[in-house]
């Protein structure tokens, strides 16, 4: 699952940010290059198509956007290509 420059979907969000993907045992970290937030998000597709999709369904993990930083059960992140 470990992925650098992945383009990653937030959420249901019509939108992604480029990270880095850590595999660490039962967990992914993600560190976006730099701080989700609405006004941060990449919503005009010049990213191209997402690579992964981040989903905060069954349960967030450890969530700092504002960081940039997320680690999630791997069951959270799905490879879309």
């Amino acid at each position: 699952m470990s992925a650098m420059g992945a383009v990653v979907q937030y959420c249901g969000h019509n939108g992604c940010f480029v990270a880095d993907l850590f595999d660490v045992e039962n967990v992914v970290v993600v560190r976006a290059n730099g701080p989700v937030t609405g006004e941060n998000l990449i919503r005009d597709g010049s990213l191209g198509e997402p690579t992964h999709h981040l989903v905060d369904f069954p349960a967030a993990g450890f969530w700092r956007p504002q960081l940039g930083v997320f680690v999630i059960p791997k069951k959270q992140i799905k490879t879309l290509k």
